[in-house]
């Protein structure tokens, strides 16, 4: 438990910086207007729907660490060139996506169109993504040191880091948003300005220390090659493919938002806020335990990735009870911090209570396709989020939201996070039993 928590509690905060991170442009974008949280908005769920599939897909490096870690024990040579040879596969492939994807922002004009959202955001949301894509190369290579320093177990270092973006991000926003009149350009700027800073200044400090030093990506370089790509692709696609999904889930519910209206698609983001708030907690929590699992797999310690997954879940189960909790009681509060009227304010608390019935359901599913991840089981994990969020989920939200409008397509997203969590709930218990260690004893005697 201790050594559970000892890992997650830093990552936790991390997370819970990175959400200030995005709750402070998201208070900055109600300063400019109601339709700036709108653009805004709409804007960085484009740019995150891009981002997932390179960050899910470079981010299982964390994964592939952590296991060789494991294989260190026994094997300390090839344990140490298997992380070398990740880190430089993680920063070629961070390259090219970053190279390909930024292409794709040119057709996002069209697709909102396409997609029937109010003509009027299109712009304003086109200028914050035009300069946030900056963002996603530095970004990209703080996710693989994040990766390594975590399967390390240098967790603290990853809260400094989360704590200097911040610190960094918030005045350079405020600056080019308000004091340079950039707008939304210019609280996209300031994100993709402070992430470059901080990966420059992240990567230094890393690969100083001693423990890192051997795997800095700059030695020996005749190790680069295409092929160094291949298992992060065979374990980062599947990921990717599974986020795309989740996300595909919550942002259709963004666009079902939008044909609302645009103080629909307004409370909606902050229903999204409201959210990540615990996705990040459960997720900080969850990268705690996969670390583990992962170093437990690498090591053949079957029993050792049984106990973390129980005692993983009990934890986040009673935490996402009182952060649902929490949320039901107190409504207000998240109104008051976002300056929402008296119209949005009963809306949202009319809202809030299905959004915090995701909360437990949500974690579950998190949790349990980390864990299985840090098993490398990819592929059936993308299976059943296919079938959770778009068989159940999506059609969910579009039948119930003609008559409960916002709450309706967040019950829709309840059920879609529900139906996922107990498909991958069953497959980790599956998993478990398979890798379950055998008792020599019981062998000899049959």
């Amino acid at each position: 438990m201790n050594k559970i928590l000892s890992l997650a509690i830093p990552l936790i905060i991390s997370q819970m910086i990175s959400m200030a991170l995005v709750l402070t442009d998201v208070w900055m974008m109600s300063r400019l207007s109601v339709s700036a949280i709108a653009a805004g908005g709409l804007g960085a769920s484009v740019y995150s729907f891009v981002f997932i599939i390179a960050g899910s897909t470079v981010g299982c490096v964390a994964n592939l660490i952590a296991i060789a870690y494991g294989q260190r024990i026994a094997r300390p040579e090839y344990g140490n060139q298997q992380i070398r040879l990740a880190v430089k596969g993680a920063v070629l492939l961070s390259v090219i996506l970053t190279i390909v994807l930024s292409v794709s922002f040119a057709f996002v004009p069209q697709l909102l169109a396409l997609a029937n959202q109010p003509s009027e955001l299109a712009a304003p949301a086109m200028q914050y993504v035009d300069t946030l894509k900056w963002a996603m190369l530095p970004s990209l290579l703080l996710l693989l040191l994040r990766g390594l320093t975590s399967a390390f177990g240098n967790v603290r270092s990853i809260m400094v880091m989360s704590l200097l973006t911040v610190t960094l991000n918030v005045p350079i926003s405020y600056v080019l948003a308000f004091t340079f009149d950039f707008g939304l350009a210019g609280l996209g700027a300031g994100t993709a300005l402070a992430a470059f800073i901080v990966m420059l200044g992240y990567g230094m400090w890393v690969f100083k220390r001693p423990q890192y030093a051997p795997f800095a990506p700059w030695l020996n370089r005749d190790e680069y090659s295409l092929s160094l790509l291949t298992p992060l692709l065979a374990m980062g696609f599947p990921i990717a493919l599974a986020a795309l999904l989740e996300h595909g889930l919550i942002y259709g519910g963004t666009l079902m938002a939008g044909t609302i209206s645009i103080a629909a698609l307004a409370l909606h983001q902050i229903l999204l806020q409201c959210l990540s708030f615990t996705w990040n907690i459960n997720f900080g929590f969850s990268q705690a335990a996969a670390i583990l699992v992962g170093q437990d797999y690498g090591a053949e310690n079957y029993d050792g990735i049984k106990r973390t997954a129980l005692r993983s879940f009990g934890i986040t189960t009673l935490l996402s009870i009182v952060l649902a909790g929490g949320f039901m009681l107190w409504p207000e509060l998240i109104a008051g911090m976002f300056n929402l009227d008296a119209e949005l304010t009963q809306l949202l608390t009319l809202v809030l209570w299905v959004v915090a019935l995701s909360f437990i359901v949500d974690a579950w599913q998190l949790l349990a396709i980390n864990l299985l991840r840090g098993m490398k089981i990819v592929v059936g994990p993308t299976l059943m989020t296919a079938i959770g969020y778009w068989m159940f989920g999506l059609p969910a939200a579009w039948l119930l939201m003609p008559e409960f409008e916002l709450a309706g397509i967040w019950g829709g997203i309840g059920v879609g996070l529900g139906v996922t969590g107990v498909l991958l709930l069953i497959q980790l218990i599956f998993a478990i039993q398979k890798h379950r260690t055998i008792d020599p004893l019981a062998v000899a005697a049959s």
